[in-house]
């Protein structure tokens, strides 16, 4: 039995939200990693360093999926 597949707009919706949801990660861990970071503990602030890298991949794997939708809905000058 294969996996079911994405249509376009599908992956255009999983792109927007994967790049909703990593903006507010970077956020949240930037918070946490700078101006707050008095009030967090030592374990904490590193975590909010280590989010930060990967939030910002996970961003730019969405920008390339959304990219990727546009091209397949035939929108050529998405950007």
């Amino acid at each position: 039995m294969r996996p079911a597949r994405l249509n376009a707009r599908q992956t255009l919706t999983l792109g927007r939200v994967t790049m909703v949801l990593s903006g507010l990660g970077m956020i949240a861990a930037g918070l946490v990693a700078y101006p707050f970071s008095e009030r967090f503990g030592m374990g904490m602030q590193i975590t909010g360093h280590l989010v930060l890298p990967v939030s910002a991949a996970f961003f730019k794997i969405g920008y390339v999926v959304r990219l990727a939708a546009h091209h397949a809905l035939g929108n050529m000058s998405a950007g």
